[in-house]
Formats: C-alpha cells, structure tokens, sequence
C-alpha cells in the first residue's frame, strides 16, 4: 500500500499540465428542437395545394346529370374532405404521398417538361429553396441531378414529388 501511495505523490508532483476544456454536446444544435413533428392534416393540406397547384383548396358544387338533366348537386370542399381523411388514418404518411402525387399528375400544375429545363441543377436548386426552404447539400444535388440525366422518367414532377414527399417537407 505505501508504494501504490509513493507512486500516486510522484506522479502528482510530476505533472504540473492541467487541460481545461470548454463543454459541448455533441450531435445537438443550441436551441433547435431535433425531434420536428408533422404538420397538421389541414397544415399539410394547405401548404401543398399552394406549392404544387398555387392556390388553396377550393368549395364549389359538383352538379350530377342524368339524360341531360341536372338530377342532383354535391357540394365539395377539398381541405375538408382530405383532412377528415387524413385524420381518420392511423398512419397519414402513404395518403399524404398520394395527394402529392395527385396534384403533381393534375392539368393544375404548371411544372415545366424535362425537354424544356436547360439547367437541371438549377431547376433541382430552386424546389429545394421553394418545398424546403434551403439549399440542397453536394450529396442531394448530385444525386438528384444524377438520376435526373439518367433516367428518362426522372424530371420536373419527379423532383417535386420526392421533395414533398420528404419528412422534412412535412414537418416545415
């Protein structure tokens, strides 16, 4: 016991360095909530039929004719409709895919056609700023603009749809 003492005094009186370092957390950010959780049904609604189609949904009667003849009218409310049926969902997510695809295959959306986009970085840059609200990092760029010269089927409505289609998205 008296060396295990001696060789702990002798090696206090030899290190005369002391480290002070400044505390950190790693993988949090100061201030910013990590766990993001998804927008409302009617959030969502709201917010994709304004980035995809430019206008929010709309209430307008659907009149029914049989042999020429009106024989009844329904009214429709869109955000209504989809909200009840993205609340009545245990799991909204597979819905939600559904209604942005909807609105990206309708005659409503004004989206170019991958012939007419001369610059698909740039076009790929500009729905990152306007779905996401940031620049895409070197990673999603080029992953984006890889299958964009690779594969035929990939252009202005593809892009669209995956970035609404992200988690991120949904949670903005």
């Amino acid at each position: 016991m008296r060396r295990l003492l001696l060789a702990l005094a002798l090696a206090l009186v030899a290190c005369d360095t002391t480290y002070d370092f400044d505390g950190t957390s790693a993988g949090e950010d100061d201030n910013i909530n990590r766990f993001s959780q998804s927008r409302s049904s009617s959030q969502f609604v709201r917010g994709v039929f304004a980035d995809i189609l430019g206008r929010a949904p709309e209430r307008y009667d659907f009149a029914v004719t049989a042999n020429g003849q009106p024989a009844f009218t329904l009214p429709i409310d869109e955000e209504t409709f989809l909200v009840n049926t993205l609340d009545g969902m245990g799991d909204p997510a597979p819905l939600r895919a559904l209604i942005v695809k909807g609105l990206v295959e309708s005659s409503e959306v004004d989206l170019p056609t991958k012939a007419s986009v001369s610059d698909p970085q740039a076009f790929v840059r500009d729905q990152f700023r306007r779905l996401l609200g940031r620049e895409p990092n070197p990673y999603e760029l080029s992953a984006f603009v890889g299958q964009w010269t690779s594969d035929p089927a990939v252009g202005p409505k593809a892009v669209v749809r995956a970035l609404a289609g992200t988690r991120e998205y949904q949670s903005k």
